[in-house]
């Protein structure tokens, strides 16, 4: 019997709860860790629910407080109240895979996103939000990108700021580019050389040590830009998973990065990482942002540009574990010196975390334990967690992503402070001097730190502190933006260290806490009870600065120079108040903005006082050149024409395309062909000929320099692959270099055919120096060319304009005859 559609009636959707309380209340709980929200999880969904349609909010929990639940909670409750597309951000997959069984165990579901794969469809339907990495969200081909998302979540918000700067870096590997790195290189070798410093940059190739590199200022790298555009280019970086992502942000960005020159990389990356320009801050969407450690407002700023409007911290004890903090160099009886040596006699017959900025710092504990290789930490943690006593873990840079609570490890060591991750923040740290300015990210680090081996109220252990992070400890300031908590630890163990007699009482005092004495105990109840000073937060003018420099970064990004001045300059006097170093830091870019508007007076002012404030910032120099210095006739000559015209107008450049257009247009005539390699050689400064159009003789293109080498060509670019050089092809080119010889009173003759590269027919019998060079090595030359043109027309000066072009073609290897090491050339007779 036919069914009667028309009595049946559509289902009605359910109306899906948005109260994240009663989300959980509906839920069929599985982990049995889970019995009901705690009063701080209560508190913190109460709050939120209650200001749910604010943009920005930040929730602080403890590590150990259930800040994952709280989470995907308020993801589910905004995936039902939006019906729409929901994130969970997390630091790494690892974490994703952890939070989805999280998720499983609450009664949640969710949809997991990685290695470009969704495990279901939960999270398209707007059924369930999808749990990914910050890798899949800012990658510069981040497929959310396209998506109009309703909210993200930040999960471990405190990490974020380097995840995201390492999408916006792009590294040239000298393993992976070898060929790109050595070019870019000796791009920029001609600029150390002209500030003394070229011994030094020499130097770069011979080191092994990848977390030394050199600062090139943007205005280096601006004279230069059209050549290193090129070469990035060439080397198809969109080809290689190392680089696409990276590629993809900054292919038209690169003028406007700080660029990073070691041993091992070549980074580019921008000064204020520019996260105002993404969809996600641009939108009409909410953001939370999860953290146990949310940083200071400045910090908080720099990362994602945004203030945020509300921050729920409820008060919990929840993941306020027992520590015995130690700092061996604070014992009277001991040097700074020995620090390190008294660490390794208390963890001596423990399980031990060792955690170094360096490796350099990790040379110190070569003989307690080797470093964990970068390829495979996650695999040397996990065998790590399964050891037993006295097996010790050395971390180098690791400040968060890896926990060991509990048993599986109640010792470490934190050696020193953390260092910068990547090659601009280890600039800013470390040669100049930032960390004053940066003191919030600093602290955050060091917060992880402290946490890797604990997690809840139940766990205990001892950390032992060496090296300069002592100091940076002991300093009031520094102290203050720490937790409460942390900090009155941190007040014990300085009291503890500075009484103890002798450095066998550190190792008892460390076994006591691991032995669970009872004195230890009720002494530590004892004095945690007594509250520490409230932390500190970034003030009004750091976080005014702070927005001005994140406005900048955003406008420069957005090519809106003037703008972008407007927003630093106002508040460059207050920077330098703040801090000498941060203040020649944002000098630098503000001179550079001046100087992409054609102000280069207020450009050389302000780097000059960039540099004046801190040495480590190089310094824009541009020496004119003495009246006894004498150049090429090679170099002269092209001085000589860019002179005829205004520098930078443009007019060069298009004449320049336009008699070369025949080296890249398909069709081409050989007549034309001819004239565009004849062209080609006048460009580059060279005495370049037509003999046979002019005589009706001799070679079709000759390019030399009186007293030097002459490049006699016979352009055959006609010939099929077909063909070969036939008999009276080579004839012609011995006629052609016999004429050379005769008219031009030269001997040293380079004769090549230009066209593909064939075979000489059988009968025919080419001498060995006759060559053949392709047509597409001229059309690469022309690029060159062209590059170096265009970055010596927007810097040079009258004054110093042979200076610049005998610089740049040197640097660039466009000087004859050197310029043919370049150009690939083929022996057409082979033995």
């Amino acid at each position: 019997m036919p069914i009667n559609f028309g009595k049946i009636a559509a289902p009605k959707p359910a109306k899906r709860p948005t109260d994240p309380i009663e989300i959980f209340q509906t839920l069929r709980v599985t982990d049995r860790a889970i019995n009901d929200l705690w009063l701080a999880q209560g508190d913190a969904l109460r709050t939120w629910d209650k200001d749910r349609l604010l943009k920005d909010t930040a929730i602080v929990l403890n590590t150990g407080a259930g800040k994952t639940l709280v989470g995907l909670l308020m993801a589910q409750s905004l995936v039902n109240e939006t019906n729409g597309h929901v994130v969970y951000a997390c630091s790494s997959i690892q974490l994703v895979e952890q939070t989805a069984a999280k998720a499983l165990g609450y009664g949640l579901e969710v949809t997991t996103y990685f290695k470009q794969l969704f495990d279901n469809h939960l999270y398209q339907q707007g059924l369930a939000p999808c749990v990914t990495t910050y890798q899949a969200l800012f990658n510069g081909k981040s497929k959310f990108f396209r998506e109009n998302l309703a909210a993200i979540v930040f999960d471990d918000a405190h990490a974020a700021e380097h995840l995201i700067r390492d999408h916006f870096t792009l590294r040239i590997s000298r393993g992976a580019f070898p060929n790109l790195f050595a070019r870019v290189y000796e791009l920029f070798r001609s600029y150390y050389d002209r500030i003394g410093k070229g011994v030094g940059y020499s130097e770069i190739l011979s080191k092994q040590d990848s977390g030394t590199s050199w600062f090139l200022p943007p205005f280096a790298l601006n004279e230069q830009l059209s050549e290193l555009q090129r070469l990035l280019v060439s080397a198809n970086l969109s080809d290689s998973i190392e680089t696409l992502f990276a590629w993809e942000h900054l292919k038209n960005h690169i003028d406007l990065c700080a660029c990073f020159i070691g041993s091992t990389e070549i980074s580019f990356t921008p000064p204020f990482i520019p996260i105002g320009n993404l969809p996600y801050f641009q939108r009409d969407m909410r953001r939370l942002y999860l953290s146990a450690t949310l940083p200071a407002g400045d910090a908080f700023l720099r990362t994602f540009g945004r203030k945020v409007d509300k921050t729920i911290a409820p008060k919990t004890t929840a993941g306020e574990c027992e520590r015995l903090i130690l700092l061996p160099a604070l014992n009277r009886r001991c040097g700074k010196q020995e620090d390190v040596s008294i660490a390794k006699q208390i963890i001596a017959k423990h399980k031990a975390l060792i955690i170094v900025p360096s490796s350099s710092r990790a040379q110190q504990w070569a003989d307690v334990v080797s470093p964990a290789q970068t390829a495979d930490v996650t695999g040397q943690v996990e065998a790590f967690k399964l050891a037993s006593a006295p097996e010790k873990l050395l971390l180098v840079g690791r400040y968060d992503g890896v926990d060991l609570p509990g048993d599986t490890c109640r010792m470490m060591v934190i050696d020193s402070l953390p260092s910068g991750v990547g090659p601009l923040e280890r600039y800013l740290w470390e040669q100049l001097g930032m960390a004053k300015v940066l003191r919030s990210t600093v602290a955050s680090r060091v917060i992880q730190s402290f946490g890797r081996i604990f997690r809840g109220m139940s766990d205990h252990g001892v950390v032992v502190v060496v090296g300069n992070l002592v100091n940076w400890l002991l300093t009031p300031a520094n102290r203050d933006v720490l937790p409460d908590f942390l900090k009155r630890q941190l007040e014990l163990g300085i009291e503890i260290s500075r009484q103890a007699e002798t450095i066998q009482e550190f190792v008892d005092a460390a076994q006591q806490s691991l032995g669970r004495d009872a004195g230890w105990i009720k002494f530590y109840q004892d004095n945690m009870s007594v509250s520490a000073a409230t932390c500190s937060r970034a003030n009004d003018d750091e976080l005014k600065i702070a927005m001005a420099q994140v406005e900048f970064g955003h406008l420069l990004w957005a090519r809106d120079y003037g703008k972008a001045a407007k927003q630093l300059e106002p508040v460059l006097d207050e920077v330098f108040q703040l801090s000498a170093s941060a203040g020649a830091w944002a000098a630098l870019w503000l001179g550079y903005s001046f100087e992409l508007m054609g102000d280069m007076s207020n450009s050389r002012f302000l780097y000059r006082r960039a540099h004046s404030a801190a040495t480590n910032i190089p310094a824009f120099e541009v020496q004119a050149p003495t009246r006894t210095h004498h150049y090429s006739e090679q170099i002269s000559d092209v001085a000589r024409y860019l002179d005829c015209g205004p520098p930078g107008s443009g007019q060069i450049l298009r004449r320049f395309d336009a008699d070369l257009s025949a080296l890249r247009a398909p069709g081409s005539t050989v007549p034309q062909i001819e004239e565009s390699i004849r062209s080609l050689g006048g460009y580059l400064g060279l005495s370049s000929t037509r003999p046979d159009k002019e005589y009706g003789t001799g070679p079709d293109t000759l390019w030399l320099l009186l007293g030097g080498l002459a490049l006699c060509m016979e352009v055959k670019s006609d010939k099929t692959s077909a063909q070969h050089y036939w008999k009276k092809d080579v004839s012609q080119m011995l006629d052609h270099i016999q004429w050379v010889k005769d008219h031009c009173d030269i001997s040293n003759i380079l004769p090549a055919f230009v066209g593909p590269a064939l075979p000489p027919a059988s009968d025919a019998n080419p001498s060995p120096e006759i060559e053949i060079i392709e047509l597409s090595e001229f059309s690469l030359l022309a690029d060159r060319l062209r590059g170096a043109l265009s970055d010596i027309c927007k810097t040079a000066l009258p004054l110093t304009l042979q200076q610049e072009v005998d610089e740049v073609f040197k640097a660039r290897k466009l000087t004859w005859p050197d310029l043919l090491m370049q150009v690939k050339r083929k022996k057409m007779k082979t033995k």
